[in-house]
């Protein structure tokens, strides 16, 4: 079966993907209604805010680099390496997660990641968070400093790369989360089932949250609340690539800042 694509991309980075398009055509339809699958060309960042817009739609996602390190991007260089078929990718189902975002005001704001749910203030700021799980093993964690993280599997080479290393990384196909402190103490890094997690913060200064980054933010919090979901996004990646090698391997040189 002939797949046909929709194609979401980044003018700048993705020109010649857009000169693909129209001198190849590609199978391109120029409707979601008619698509068997989306396309992404650039960066990290295009795919997460393509994931966030289209998601709904139940449609695979197929990913071609044009941006830095592309951590969940197919490499291609030319029109021919184009896949035709579903045949010819393999696919990875994603969850997404829940955060649910209590402000000072007692007003819940709701939000869906991709990546990661993220609570904490400006580098200055000394925050205490009280951290529970739902699940019976879960420690309950007191800890103080900056913020708190928690990251999906493939999320764990994005913001939480940047800040707790490459300890962060998970295998796209691992079950668990990672929850890891931004500057605090003691560290609450470790890797823990899907499960409701709350999140209290107690400080002197505003304590914001944040759902895959700005786009998704709530200011003045004083809890977060983090649940899995059923909610999946499909990415399609070539096959003869392994991406948890592939993977490892870009975020070692994004951590020696190579």
């Amino acid at each position: 079966m002939i797949m046909r694509i929709f194609f979401e991309t980044d003018e700048k980075k993705a020109f010649d993907v857009k000169e693909w398009i129209e001198k190849k055509k590609l199978n391109a339809v120029e409707n979601l209604e008619s698509a068997d699958a989306i396309c992404v060309a650039g960066g990290d960042g295009r795919l997460l805010h393509s994931i966030h817009k289209y998601w709904k739609y139940k449609l695979p996602f197929i990913g071609i680099n044009r941006g830095t390190a592309g951590f969940l991007l197919n490499p291609m260089d030319k029109p021919e390496e184009f896949p035709t078929s579903f045949e010819e990718l393999s696919w990875t189902s994603l969850k997404l997660i829940r955060g649910e975002f209590i402000t000072q005001e007692e007003e819940s704001k709701v939000f869906l990641a991709f990546n990661d749910i993220f609570c904490g203030g400006s580098i200055a700021d000394f925050i205490t968070f009280y951290i529970n799980g739902e699940l019976n093993y879960f420690p309950q964690r007191e800890v103080r400093g900056n913020g708190i993280v928690v990251s999906t599997a493939q999320g764990s080479t994005g913001f939480v790369l940047n800040a707790r290393g490459t300890a962060a990384l998970l295998p796209l196909d691992s079950k668990n989360w990672f929850i890891g402190g931004i500057a605090t103490g003691p560290y609450p890094c470790d890797q823990v089932s899907p499960q409701r997690i709350i999140i209290e913060v107690r400080s002197r200064n505003p304590v914001h949250g944040y759902a895959d980054g700005y786009s998704q933010e709530v200011k003045d919090i004083k809890k977060v609340i983090v649940a899995p979901t059923e909610h999946t996004v499909t990415l399609g990646f070539f096959p003869d690539i392994d991406f948890v090698s592939r993977r490892t391997e870009l975020a070692q040189k994004q951590e020696r800042g190579k």
